[in-house]
């Protein structure tokens, strides 16, 4: 995919997501919010540490990342108006208005970094992680979740009006995350939930 196509792709979601963000806005039943906390938990987020949010859409995991007492928190999305709601209700959260592939934080910067229930929407994957592990400090974990898991995804691959691919499985994670220097830790895939954990290597090891 070329820089055109993925801003035609990024684009087509853009529009969508910014005309349906009330939806993200209506409360969450509590067995998903358990979910989020188990994706939350599998990070082994350290206080003072920099979280990296990519499509944080209107900041559902923002409240479960702030008991953690993280130093930063910086959300990253393509619509305006989920970033607006985002910085209604956590101002003290550092925003972004691009595609992850073309966020510009310096790099080694980030400890964390989640992408919670988007992971199929990325038009370029090995672009966003690319640049994902290059503001990645050593050590620092990359957790690719959903709370609603891989058969879920893999109906709105059939239905929705953009292409979105599937959750990667066990095997499929390690290799494509291996290739940009990052080791599989954990693999979690339930009915409704899936959670991988991957480590850049500690050039301190």
């Amino acid at each position: 995919m070329d820089d055109t196509q993925r801003a035609a792709f990024n684009d087509r979601q853009r529009q969508a997501f910014d005309k349906s963000y009330t939806y993200f806005l209506v409360p969450l039943p509590q067995d998903v919010i358990d979910r989020m906390g188990r994706i939350i938990a599998a990070a082994t987020l350290r206080a003072g540490e920099t979280v990296l949010d990519v499509g944080t859409g209107t900041g559902a995991l923002i409240p479960q990342i702030r008991t953690y007492r993280p130093g930063r928190i910086v959300a990253c999305d393509l619509s305006a108006n989920m970033l607006e709601q985002v910085a209604e209700r956590y101002p003290e959260v550092e925003r972004h208005q691009c595609d992850i592939a073309d966020l510009s934080l310096p790099a080694a910067c980030v400890d964390v970094v989640f992408m919670n229930g988007m992971y199929g929407n990325i038009a370029d994957k090995s672009k966003a992680l690319g640049n994902i592990v290059r503001m990645l400090r050593p050590g620092g974990r990359v957790v690719i979740s959903h709370p609603e898991g891989r058969a879920y995804v893999e109906r709105l691959v059939k239905t929705d009006p953009y292409p979105i691919t599937p959750l990667p499985s066990h095997p499929q994670a390690r290799t494509f995350l291996g290739s940009f220097g990052l080791t599989v830790r954990h693999y979690t895939d339930e009915e409704k939930l899936l959670i991988v954990v991957a480590v850049k290597a500690d050039t301190q090891e």
